[in-house]
């Protein structure tokens, strides 16, 4: 009794402290929400960083492999160079002139590459004829190794339109002089690199 007396008598005092209490706790609600939300906008802040430098660092990903790229075709071609400016080092070219001897009628080949031409046989037809297993009658020359500036005199009989002199390099290439009978049409001089052929202007 003595408890609800006082309470009674106290009621504005209480309803004081109990408003009090009130502001009080709304004031640290207030201050709670300020600090998180302050925590949740430097958060915010800091994954909007972290994602413009996870995007910068693509950036660079994507920079170092194109440049990583470009140096690889570069180191390519520039192989491919040096290995064709090798090929070319040692390289032969079988030219077909006319025979230098009185009265001959014969074909001079003679070797203007730098390097040695050898395996040197030719044949009746363009080198298209010239595939696995046909039974195409080939003529050898003697000598069959040629040197740089060598030459020798081939029998071509006088029925041939086309005749077709097979050689190699050092290289291992099969290379090939295609001679016309008509003067009109200029020899060809052919290498093939895998299946593929280059001509030689």
């Amino acid at each position: 009794m003595k408890f609800w007396s006082w309470l009674s008598a106290n009621s504005s005092t209480v309803q004081t402290i109990a408003a009090l209490a009130s502001v009080v706790l709304t004031a640290l609600t207030i201050i709670v929400l300020i600090v998180t939300w302050k925590a949740i906008k430097r958060q915010a802040r800091a994954a909007e960083e972290q994602t413009i430098a996870a995007r910068a660092a693509t950036a660079v990903a994507e920079e170092q492999k194109r440049a990583a790229v470009d140096a690889a075709e570069s180191a390519r071609k520039q192989s491919e160079l040096l290995s064709a400016q090798l090929e070319q080092s040692v390289a032969p070219l079988l030219v077909a002139e006319p025979d230098d001897r009185q009265g001959m009628k014969n074909v001079r080949l003679v070797n203007r590459g730098p390097g040695v031409a050898f395996k040197i046989y030719y044949f009746n037809g363009h080198m298209d004829l010239l595939v696995p297993g046909s039974s195409l009658p080939i003529v050898p020359v003697q000598p069959s190794t040629l040197g740089p500036g060598n030459f020798v005199y081939l029998p071509i009989p006088p029925g041939w339109d086309v005749t077709t002199v097979v050689y190699k390099g050092m290289d291992r290439m099969e290379r090939f002089t295609i001679i016309y009978s008509d003067k009109n049409k200029s020899q060809e001089h052919v290498f093939t690199k895998g299946l593929q052929r280059f001509y030689l202007s």
